[in-house]
């Protein structure tokens, strides 16, 4: 990815233009099961239609699409600050570090005008992990799940 790409914030009014593209990202990058795509994806358009969810985009100056974020304002159940929560990451070429720092500097400057005091994230993806270091993040904490069957 070439560092002379534009980053935007999408806005509630465009979300429609770029839905197939969020879906496919977040199809490619979120751990949903098939038979729950349906709500979450119903759940996720009314988040970003409502400005209750956050998309972040990347575009060349041919206007094609590299990268896509989706983020969530939510409050920390500990301290009650707001944290910038990155639902979605997922990038359609390769990143290299120059452009990855640009676009999270980008959003954390909208989480610091949205009075958020950090953002955070989860993935399993490795890849995730090393982007994670090289932006300046730290590990928090692991989560566990065991699964009891059904659903």
């Amino acid at each position: 990815m070439l560092t002379n790409n534009t980053i935007y914030r999408v806005l509630p009014t465009q979300i429609i233009q770029f839905w197939d593209a969020i879906k496919f990202a977040c199809k490619q990058a979120d751990e949903v099961d098939k038979a729950d795509m349906p709500d979450y994806f119903s759940e996720m358009l009314q988040a970003l239609l409502s400005d209750k969810a956050q998309c972040f985009i990347v575009l060349d100056d041919k206007k094609i699409l590299h990268s896509i974020a989706v983020t969530r304002i939510i409050l920390n159940k500990v301290n009650f600050s707001k944290e910038l929560h990155i639902q979605c990451l997922y990038s359609m070429t390769m990143m290299y570090n120059a452009s990855l720092l640009r676009y999270f500097a980008f959003i954390a400057d909208f989480a610091k005008k949205s009075d958020c005091v950090a953002v955070t994230y989860n993935s399993r993806n490795p890849r995730i992990w090393d982007i994670a270091k090289t932006v300046g993040c730290t590990e928090r904490y692991r989560s566990f799940a065991f699964k009891l069957g059904g659903k």
